[in-house]
Order: C-alpha cells, then structure tokens, then sequence
C-alpha cells in the first residue's frame, strides 16, 4: 500500500477523539479533514536537537530543515506506537516505549490537526543513524541558539525555511527542557542532565 493509499483515523475536530471513519491519506488531506499526527524531538544531553533536511524529492516542503520527526496516525495505532514507529522508520532509532515521554497534545486549525508531542533522548554517533532516504536526506544537531537566528534569517525565504517546532519554537524549546530535567529526576533517563536546569533562556530580541 502506496503512503497516499494509507488509511487514517478521522477525528472530531472539538476534542480530536476518533469518529471511528477511516479514510485514506489522499482523501483526508484533500478534504481538509481532521485527523492526528506526532511530533518526535530527539535531543542529547547537552540540549540540542537533532534536525532533519527533508528529502528534495518531498511533495511538501523539499529540501527544507525540521526540528522534529513524525507523520499521521493510521488506522489501529495509538499517538505512541506511531511516534515508535516513525522513529525507527525515518532515521532507524530503535527505543523502549518507555523513554519516549509524551508531553503535549494540542489542536493546529492550519493543517486540521490534533498533534501530539514526544520527546526522547539520543547520545550516540548520528552518523550511524539509518535514515529514510525517500524521507530525509541529511541529520545535524542545533541548539536552540542556532535554530532560533535560522529562522529569523529565514523566515521570507521558502526556499531556506525551517519547520521549527508544533507551534512556537522558542516556548516549546522552553517546555523540553523542562521536560528533558523532569525525566531525570523520575529515572526515566539514565544521561545526568542536572546542568541542564543551569540555562538561561536567550530573548528574542538577542537574536
């Protein structure tokens, strides 16, 4: 079965929970129906995220830089299995259930998306990864600095722009952190990131 012939869960546009209609990819996106998706930011322990270069060969945005991986929930999958499964797909990252914290779900009118967001953490050597190559042609780590002044710089060039963060990157950035300390202190990460609570956020008007 092609991407586009997948079947999607449809879901109500008031609290995103499933109609039980179970439409394709082509059909939903066409429409403009609701529907669920993930969001998966990796970062290491030194706070970074690891970034994506979309595939040239992409329908939508080609070529362009993402801080986050993901896709559409299909049908019989939960938010996790598929943020699992997306990881493992696009860039070969295997994970337990449990190191994949879920710590936003929100509804994005643009796109008629209810979205949830995941976060994990990954130490290894990024040249190792398997990546997707229908998918993603290049993987880098940026901090938040570095994101932040890619998408000032920009921001009027579609060719050049970046798909920075669910919604606003300098606010999310801010909750992973939060999130990223809050897993070390429940053991959920076994990477110190107590020097990750020593941080001041840059302003924006530093930028």
């Amino acid at each position: 079965m092609s991407i586009s012939e997948e079947l999607l869960q449809i879901v109500h546009e008031g609290d995103g929970e499933p109609t039980g209609e179970l439409l394709s990819r082509k059909e939903v996106i066409a429409n403009g129906l609701w529907c669920r998706t993930t969001n998966v930011y990796v970062l290491n322990s030194q706070g970074q995220i690891l970034c994506h270069q979309r595939s040239k060969n992409k329908e939508r945005f080609p070529g362009v830089w993402s801080t986050h991986l993901g896709g559409h929930v299909t049908e019989g999958e939960s938010f996790k299995m598929n943020a699992l499964k997306e990881l493992e797909e696009e860039i070969g990252l295997k994970i337990h259930s449990f190191q994949l914290i879920p710590w936003r779900t929100s509804k994005k009118v643009h796109g008629s998306l209810w979205m949830r967001d995941f976060l994990t953490v990954y130490d290894g050597d990024i040249t190792t990864l398997t990546l997707q190559t229908e998918e993603i042609d290049h993987v880098a780590w940026f901090t938040a600095e570095e994101i932040l002044e890619q998408i000032e710089m920009n921001e009027y060039n579609a060719q050049s722009a970046w798909l920075a963060g669910t919604h606003d990157f300098y606010t999310d950035y801010q909750c992973m952190r939060a999130v990223l300390t809050a897993g070390l202190d429940a053991g959920i990460f076994s990477t110190d990131f107590h020097h990750l609570h020593r941080w001041n956020p840059p302003t924006r008007a530093s930028l």
